[in-house]
C-alpha cells in the first residue's frame, strides 16, 4: 500500500549548538557590557574590539571575524544580551558591526494547513535525491521547491531561476549571501521582473533575521527601481515544506512575515522506487 503521507509536526526551530562555547559567548559578552549603556538601540563596535576581547581573556581565535559570523548565524546569542532586548548581530561595513534590538533572533514559520502538491521533479533528478525533504540540503530542497512551482503558488506569480547560492559585498552590510535569486512575471515576459532574493533552510537550520535582512540589502542595492520580495523556504522534521514571505524594511528590527504557506510533496510510488533503487551515498 502507498505509504500515508507525512503527519506536520511542530518543533520548535533553534539555532545550531554553540552558545556554550567557550570561546565565542565570552568573548561577545565582554563587548556588550563595555559597549553597552541603558537606552541605547543599538551598540556598535570593531573587529579591534573581537581582537581586545580575546587578548584580555586570553583565548585564541585563528580568524577574529569568526567570532561575529558565529554568534550571529548559528549560535544563540547569551542569555545575558537577549534579556535585554538585543536580538540583532549583524555586519554594518567593513570590521564594523552592531547589535540592535529587536522581538527576535529567528523566525518560527507559522503553521498553516498544508497544501499537497504533485512532486513534479523529473525522475533523473529526483532518483539522486534523498526520498524525505527532512533529509536534503538547502540546494536539494530549493531544486524541489523550484520544479514543484510552490513558488509560483504563493506569490501568483510565474517564478524563474536567476542565480543560486550567491555571495557578494553589500555596501553598509558587509558580505552577503544569498541561496537563490529567482524573478517573477506576473502576466508576460515584457512586464519589469519582481526580484525575489531566496534564504533556504534545512531541518536542523533556522530562519534567521540578519541573514533575511541581509539579502534584502543585497536585492535592493544591485537591482536598484526594481521590486523586492525577499522568500524564505524551511523544511519541518515531518518533510512539510513552508514558504515565508517577509517584507523588505529598512532596519533589521522592522522584518516581518507578510504570507506563508505549507507544502506537502507528494512523492509517487515510482519515484520512491528509483529512489530507493538508485542508492545515492549522502552526503
Amino acid at each position: 500500500m502507498p505509504d500515508d503521507p507525512p503527519k506536520p509536526l511542530r518543533k520548535r526551530a533553534l539555532q545550531s549548538p554553540g552558545n556554550l562555547s567557550k570561546v565565542y559567548v565570552p568573548v561577545i559578552t565582554k563587548i556588550f557590557r563595555e559597549r553597552y549603556r541603558k537606552g541605547a538601540s543599538s551598540i556598535i563596535f570593531s573587529l579591534d574590539d573581537v581582537r581586545n576581547a580575546c587578548d584580555a581573556l586570553k583565548v585564541a581565535s585563528r580568524n577574529p571575524a569568526d567570532v561575529i559570523y558565529r554568534m550571529r548565524s548559528r549560535t544563540i546569542l547569551p542569555a545575558e544580551i537577549l534579556k535585554l532586548g538585543f536580538h540583532v548581530l549583524r555586519p554594518i561595513g567593513r570590521g564594523k558591526y552592531a547589535f540592535e534590538k529587536a522581538s527576535s533572533t529567528i523566525f518560527e514559520p507559522p503553521f498553516t494547513e498544508p497544501i499537497t502538491t504533485v512532486d513534479l521533479t523529473p525522475m533523473p533528478v529526483r532518483r539522486l535525491l534523498p526520498e524525505r525533504l527532512s533529509e536534503m540540503d538547502e540546494q536539494a530542497i530549493l531544486t524541489i521547491a523550484s520544479y514543484c512551482r510552490v513558488l509560483d503558488h504563493l506569490t501568483g506569480m510565474t517564478i524563474y531561476r536567476l542565480r543560486s547560492h550567491v555571495r557578494k559585498s553589500v555596501p553598509g552590510v558587509g558580505q552577503a549571501e544569498l541561496d537563490a535569486i529567482d524573478v517573477g512575471i506576473a502576466q508576460s515576459d515584457n512586464e519589469v521582473p519582481v526580484v525575489f532574493p531566496i534564504e533556504a533552510k534545512a531541518l536542523a537550520d533556522a530562519l534567521n533575521r540578519v541573514q533575511i535582512f541581509n539579502m534584502v540589502r543585497y536585492a535592493e542595492h544591485y537591482f536598484p527601481g526594481l521590486t523586492v520580495r525577499p522568500l524564505a523556504i524551511k523544511v519541518d522534521e515531518a518533510s512539510v515544506l513552508h514558504v515565508v514571505e517577509f517584507n523588505s524594511p529598512k532596519k533589521a528590527s522592522e522584518l516581518r512575515i507578510l504570507k506563508t504557506a505549507s507544502y506537502i510533496i507528494d512523492t509517487s510510488e515510482a519515484q520512491k522506487a528509483a529512489i530507493r533503487t538508485t542508492n545515492v551515498p549522502r552526503q
